[in-house]
């Protein structure tokens, strides 16, 4: 990366709220969340030079789209900054913070806003109130994967756990404990959706009264629960970062660097992805994965993955979460289930994957995540991520997808 581009931080609304029961709008929820930020950073609006947007489905759940527009809305000192909306499902929110990361890194601004939000407006724990939900979010799979009597999403990633049982085999203990470290780290972070959660062992097992099949392949706990929520994140140039340093009283060392960052996106369709992965030479099951996460390990200049102290990855279902650590390149193709086994992944092992309970355990606001993701790093290695801090943790890497993988990106968060 030719400019260095820093966190200067953020703030993050509680997962566990639900604005339309308050009788507050996505708008009310963004306004909120922006507040706290500029103030949790000591940041006055006069000094944030352009803005940007995650948001997946605003249009469709909410009613509002032009969602550049809500930074002058929510303050009028950002009346006239450039702002804009980005769309990529899911991995909107990186999206959004790859065009901070462009706009630091070309020298066009030195202080530059990301954001996520989205307000679901059901509980998607309640499958009649889900299928509400996917069928308004359907419109980000391709046309032909909208199967009458199926959940979109479920489905497709049904596909994915599919392909893996015939790839490699998949046993089912390995999934269930995925879900079980996520929820159990959802338990020390106060914003998470899941802090509350009850669970028993047979929530992780094939067990056909706690946790029976729900939808498609999956069971009842194998899948996350959607949730309203906004992230900000300030990203800043050297220049900046120097100046606000020295105004803090803090040493510039201490100030999180964006590393590294890649970025994938594939045709829609999954049977196109299916078609061109089949001409590959690679051993990977979806190539672009593993080259998304390799690109950001080497901007950042890192060779490998236990380069980085821990992971907040994409687990809308466990499957997902298996697929990533599959791709990360820890282990052989189709090994994932070893480092499960071996204990690695948890807060305690050596590669801690979702502290902060991820999207199993903290929840999804689909266009909020990417941006949740990379503040929960910026909290690990800046020591701020409270009973959900990895001890000694310097590096922190996001692994964000859209739609079936069509969209994928990765940033490395670090100190020097």
């Amino acid at each position: 990366m030719s400019k260095a581009v820093y966190l200067l931080g953020g703030a993050q609304s509680d997962f566990e709220r639900d604005m339309h029961g308050e009788g507050h709008t996505v708008f009310d929820l963004f306004q909120e969340t922006l507040g706290i930020a500029l103030e949790t950073c000591h940041i006055a609006p006069e000094e944030v030079q352009r803005g940007h947007v995650g948001n997946a489905s605003g249009d469709v759940l909410t009613g509002y789209a032009q969602m550049g527009g809500f930074f002058g809305m929510a303050d009028h000192r950002l009346a006239g900054m450039p702002a804009s909306r980005h769309e990529a499902a899911c991995a909107s929110g990186s999206m959004a913070l790859l065009g901070a990361l462009s706009d630091i890194g070309a020298g066009h601004y030195d202080l530059v806003c990301a954001s996520g939000v989205e307000v679901m407006g059901v509980d998607t724990a309640n499958l009649k109130e889900f299928a509400t939900v996917d069928q308004a979010i359907g419109s980000h799979a391709w046309p032909s994967e909208r199967k009458e009597g199926h959940w979109v999403w479920p489905y497709l990633f049904s596909e994915f756990l599919k392909d893996y049982r015939a790839l490699y085999g998949v046993d089912y203990q390995h999934l269930g404990e995925i879900t079980r470290i996520n929820l159990d780290n959802a338990k020390r972070n106060p914003n998470a959706r899941g802090r509350n959660y009850q669970t028993t062992p047979q929530c992780f097992m094939e067990d056909e009264q706690v946790n029976p099949l729900s939808m498609d392949e999956f069971r009842k706990h194998d899948t996350c629960r959607t949730a309203d929520g906004a992230a900000f994140l300030f990203l800043a140039s050297e220049d900046y970062a120097r100046d606000y340093a020295k105004r803090r009283g803090i040493p510039l060392s201490s100030i999180p660097r964006i590393k590294g960052f890649g970025h994938s996106t594939m045709p829609t369709e999954l049977d196109v992805k299916r078609e061109i992965n089949k001409r590959s030479d690679s051993p990977y099951y979806m190539p672009h994965l593993h080259h998304t996460i390799q690109q950001s390990l080497n901007r950042a200049g890192f060779g490998k993955i236990t380069d980085v102290d821990t992971l907040e990855v994409h687990d809308c279902f466990n499957i997902s979460e298996y697929m990533i650590l599959d791709h990360t390149g820890l282990l052989e193709p189709g090994c994932a289930w070893q480092a499960i086994e071996e204990g690695v992944i948890t807060r305690d092992g050596s590669l801690p994957i979702n502290p902060s309970g991820g999207l199993l355990g903290a929840g999804h606001p689909i266009g909020c995540t990417g941006v949740r993701m990379a503040l929960d790093c910026y909290k690990q290695v800046t020591g701020q991520a409270g009973d959900y801090q990895i001890e000694g943790a310097k590096n922190a890497m996001t692994v964000n997808v859209g739609g079936t993988l069509t969209t994928v990106a990765s940033l490395v968060v670090g100190l020097d």
